[in-house]
């Protein structure tokens, strides 16, 4: 209810009813219940029955439309009197179309009516939409102050014309004759229309336009109500295109990127399609950002697109991707025929220096093109394709282009598949953790224990690591299958320690992902209180990566680990980002060499020296070391000569599920009490 409404309600002890567009009652007060002798409890929700059919029946023949008016009723009570009243109803809000009833006793009919028309004039005047009034011939007969408001014209201006006079132009004949069908067959119209105002502006507005008919339903008048709706129109515009656009740049984002593809693939099935899809990644832009900072790398992006976009052609586009990657959509028939000329051109645009308000930079570019239908039917694949050639040119120098070789598509399908199989992998729990001994070749002890996570697909078998961890690393589902492995993996350890089976480290993988979710230090000390076992009795193995310039802050989150008593290893070591003075500062306890330094100890002397040294510095360190991919027997005992005592590899044991590995720890033990492991004791002499 409005504010006016019910003030001026309150001075003439009306009563006030709001209904719907169903005429139940949502709203009445004090006045109407005393009038009525219901209480409100029996009024509201109600459909409103207390006044007479005649009043109904024309209140329904407006209710589609502007309804505004007066009439005399009666009003039955509670105890089935009738009571004389004269009813003024109006709307303000089309969008809710709630209807305000003001009843009044008619005790004094000339003074009532007075008072009635004074408040129906009010109203009229002061509503916020723009109200028009004409006759049967469309002719303007009176509008009110806010039709001054938004269009300009002043009631003088506008008495005697049509409302033709704010037409903008926007809609043709065909328009306004569908509009002309409806409201004579419907008794009203409403919709979005483009008017024009005095001024000559041409602006958006709501539209709802009712006629009135007399007794013998002949149209005598028409009403029409509208509101400026520019501003809403403008929010609606905004809000479309930051979804679907790229902040920082004001490109397309992937969101309509993948519309225009599927819009493009749709076509396919009426017609021949021709497109292709062009990733393309910055070279060298990432030792910009990471050594200047986000906002010379933000302003470098910023004039790479508008580079691109002043480039291409209308009916090409260009996205940002993400990060410093861009697709570019092209297309046509004869366009795929030079896509070689068009990647040539496209590397051209990197010849020249970027202006940016920190300075001038020289980059390249990395493109790799997939070609719709010759190459892939589905949206997905073409991107995945088109990254497959790309990262081909990266690893090949970059700064040129690369089209798809379609003798990868098996492979790449095969990595789709997996990828979109592995969040109901894990759901179906096909993931398994299984577990591989660290030795202590001096004592002969187990003294830990890794454990490697498995995909035991249902129709394909063991899918080895190498192949899903990427998948998962690239899709963010390692989050997932990070929290699985160390979930489980703990509460085996319980298991094993309360049989007394294994008491030592359990070496636990994490991956750099994992650190995105801010969680990890919370987790791993939820994990420990649940299954109760103690801090010293599991280790993290990280990369190397994770202690990389860019990501420094993930430092003191492992020694905030370390304060749990968890131990930190570096897996991999001397693979990633290794240099003395990381090794100096990173909060570890352990490191594990890379089995490439392993393989050829026994006749490479710089693979020999490399780990003398390793060795050297773990001690100066203050860290301990072990060596993986152990797989000879003259390995171990090389490795044991040169002081790597603690050792993993094939050569003790392949990974093998949590039963088998009992078993296979149980004969170790039972060899080591028994002597019956002479023979490979003496690699470790």
């Amino acid at each position: 209810m409005s504010l006016l409404s019910t003030a001026v309600a309150a001075e003439l002890s009306a009563g006030v009813v709001t209904i719907d567009a169903e005429h139940n009652i949502v709203d009445i007060n004090q006045q109407l219940l005393a009038m009525s002798f219901f209480n409100r409890a029996e009024l509201l929700n109600e459909n409103i029955t207390f006044l007479d059919d005649n009043f109904l029946t024309t209140l329904k023949s407006q209710s589609k439309g502007f309804a505004f008016g007066h009439y005399f009723s009666s009003l039955t009570r509670k105890d089935a009197d009738k009571l004389p009243v004269e009813v003024c109803f109006f709307t303000q809000q089309i969008a809710q179309k709630a209807y305000i009833l003001l009843v009044f006793k008619v005790s004094n009919l000339p003074e009532q009516a007075k008072f009635s028309f004074s408040i129906s004039e009010q109203i009229f005047n002061q509503s916020n939409e723009a109200i028009v009034i004409t006759n049967a011939d469309g002719i303007i007969q009176t509008v009110n102050h806010s039709f001054y408001k938004i269009t300009g014209y002043t009631e003088l201006e506008v008495i005697g014309k049509t409302p033709a006079i704010l037409n903008s132009g926007k809609q043709d004949k065909y328009f306004y004759q569908s509009f002309w069908r409806e409201l004579k067959s419907k008794g009203h119209w409403q919709g979005e229309i483009w008017n024009k105002r005095k001024n000559g502006d041409i602006y958006p507005e709501w539209l709802n336009i009712s006629s009135i008919r007399d007794k013998h339903q002949h149209i005598t008048h028409y009403i029409a109500q509208f509101t400026d709706i520019s501003a809403r129109k403008k929010t609606e515009e905004e809000r479309h295109f930051q979804a679907y656009h790229d902040s920082l740049t004001s490109l397309p984002n992937r969101y309509l990127l993948f519309e225009r593809l599927k819009h493009l693939c749709s076509l396919h099935h009426s017609s021949p399609v021709h497109f292709a899809v062009l990733f393309c990644d910055l070279d060298r832009f990432k030792v910009i950002n990471d050594t200047l900072g986000h906002d010379v790398g933000d302003a470098l992006l910023q004039s790479v697109a508008q580079r691109f976009e002043a480039k291409l052609r209308n009916n090409d586009l260009i996205a940002r991707s993400g990060g410093d990657e861009f697709i570019v959509v092209i297309e046509g028939e004869k366009a795929l025929s030079n896509i070689d000329k068009i990647c040539q051109q496209i590397l051209l645009l990197f010849e020249a220096p970027f202006q940016t308000k920190f300075g001038e930079f020289k980059i390249g570019i990395s493109i790799g093109v997939s070609q719709f239908a010759k190459d892939s039917y589905d949206i997905r694949e073409l991107i995945s394709f088109a990254d497959v050639a790309m990262s081909k040119v990266k690893n090949s120098g970059g700064n040129h282009y690369s089209l798809f070789d379609a003798r990868e598509k098996a492979k790449i399908t095969q990595r789709l598949e997996l990828e979109a199989e592995i969040s109901t992998a894990i759901a179906n729990k096909n993931f398994e953790v299984w577990y591989q001994p660290q030795i202590n070749t001096l004592t002969h002890e187990v003294y830990g224990i890794e454990c490697l996570l498995r995909w035991n697909h249902p129709t394909q078998g063991m899918i080895g690591p190498d192949l899903f961890i990427p998948i998962a690393e690239a899709s963010g589902a390692i989050k997932e299958l990070g929290s699985f492995v160390l979930e489980t993996a703990c509460k085996q350890l319980r298991q094993w320690r309360i049989n007394n089976i294994f008491t030592g480290i359990m070496a636990i993988n994490v991956s750099l992902r994992q650190f995105e979710r801010n969680d990890l230090l919370a987790q791993v000390r939820e994990t420990l209180i649940k299954e109760m076992i103690p801090g010293d009795a599991i280790e993290l193995e990280v990369t190397e990566s994770v202690f990389s310039e860019g990501n420094c802050h993930h430092s003191p989150i492992l020694s905030a680990i370390r304060g749990l008593g968890v131990k930190v290893a570096i897996d991999d070591f001397g693979t990633g980002y290794s240099s003395l003075q990381r090794l100096k500062n990173m909060p570890i306890d352990n490191v594990k060499i890379d089995k490439c330094f392993v393989n050829r100890i026994v006749y490479s002397r710089k693979d020999e020296a490399i780990i003398q040294a390793l060795i050297l510095l773990s001690k100066t360190f203050n860290v301990s070391l072990i060596a993986e991919g152990v797989e000879t027997k003259q390995q171990a005992k090389k490795l044991t000569k040169l002081g790597c005592f603690n050792q993993q590899g094939y050569f003790y044991s392949k990974p093998l599920p949590a039963e088998q590995f009992e078993l296979w720890l149980t004969n170790y033990h039972k060899e080591c009490q028994l002597s019956k492991f002479g023979e490979k004791n003496e690699a470790y002499d």
